[in-house]
């Protein structure tokens, strides 16, 4: 298997990706829903981080509603820092840096999160590949909590080298 580096990744998962129809992406997204109403550890947490998708990701935010006790957290950038604060629903996110809806200023951040569901454009193994600007990697630095990356199944499994810098998942969807 050949090595690939990062950016040739990127690339594709963007074109395969936007090769998808919305009827395809909704399928998707509602396959991992189903996984993650059968996880056990999703169903046992009562802190879940989520994000908000961009560019055809997979959207998990209905989630929300069907599980109104538990308490939800979005990412925010704040400079060069990853935080989550807790949003009852999507009308509360507001327009933030590079097209993400993200919590407004002011709300809690929270640093005790049980599950943290990850947005992934691909993946190598355990390891996200993201868009590039290591905010995840930097924020579950120190963060503790068991990270699920969500990515399609066409996504996953890329052969990539990684630096010390890249922080693994718990397990990929």
């Amino acid at each position: 298997m050949t090595l690939m580096d990062k950016e040739s990744v990127r690339m594709h998962a963007k074109k395969v990706r936007s090769l998808l129809t919305k009827e395809e992406q909704i399928q998707r997204s509602l396959e991992v829903m189903n996984l993650l109403m059968k996880h056990e550890l999703f169903m046992k947490a009562s802190k879940i981080g989520i994000y908000y998708p961009l560019k055809n990701e997979i959207d998990l935010t209905p989630l929300i509603e069907k599980f109104p006790n538990k308490m939800f957290y979005f990412p925010k950038t704040v400079g060069n820092t990853l935080t989550f604060s807790k949003v009852q629903n999507v009308e509360e996110l507001v327009p933030g840096r590079f097209g993400l809806k993200e919590p407004k200023e002011g709300l809690y951040v929270e640093k005790d999160i049980d599950v943290y569901l990850v947005p992934c454009l691909a993946t190598s193994g355990l390891y996200r590949i993201g868009y590039g600007a290591g905010y995840y990697d930097q924020y579950f630095n120190t963060a503790k909590g068991y990270k699920i990356g969500i990515t399609y199944n066409e996504l996953k499994n890329y052969h990539v080298k990684f630096s010390h810098f890249d922080i693994p998942m718990d397990e990929i969807i």
